[in-house]
């Protein structure tokens, strides 16, 4: 039996505030996630996640003030990942966060987090509270 080590291991960082949430399985697919240095594509925890499987991603258009900063999406978010998913092998089911509290500045945006990022999240997905 072949044993790997030396595995660099991400950790992320926790964007619950509350242990009470609701989540609802949806699938979570490969399309535009880039393999790690390993070759394996994780969707991480905490990301916004469309009804189609893929990531949603947020834009903040450039030049605007923080409260009238225009927040775009990629795509109708559906919800947030609970939990990593590897989908390195294809489409993986997942858990859409749906209602519950969480820690805006922890989420991997790709973006920073800004209470117009929130506001615009909370239109979305207005079971989602941030704290």
């Amino acid at each position: 039996m072949y044993y790997r080590t030396n595995i660099e291991r991400t950790y992320e960082k926790e964007f619950l505030a509350s242990e009470k949430v609701t989540a609802f399985t949806g699938t979570v697919v490969p399309d535009g996630v880039e393999a790690d240095a390993e070759g394996r594509k994780v969707v991480h925890r905490g990301s916004l996640m469309a009804a189609s499987g893929k990531v949603v991603i947020v834009t903040v258009a450039e030049g605007a003030s923080e409260e009238t900063a225009a927040v775009s999406f990629s795509e109708e978010p559906a919800g947030i990942l609970k939990e990593a998913v590897d989908v390195t092998s294809g489409a993986e089911p997942g858990a859409f966060l749906v209602e519950g509290y969480i820690i805006g500045e922890r989420l991997p945006l790709n973006v920073e987090y800004t209470e117009a990022v929130g506001r615009a999240i909370h239109e979305k997905l207005p079971e989602i509270k941030f704290r």
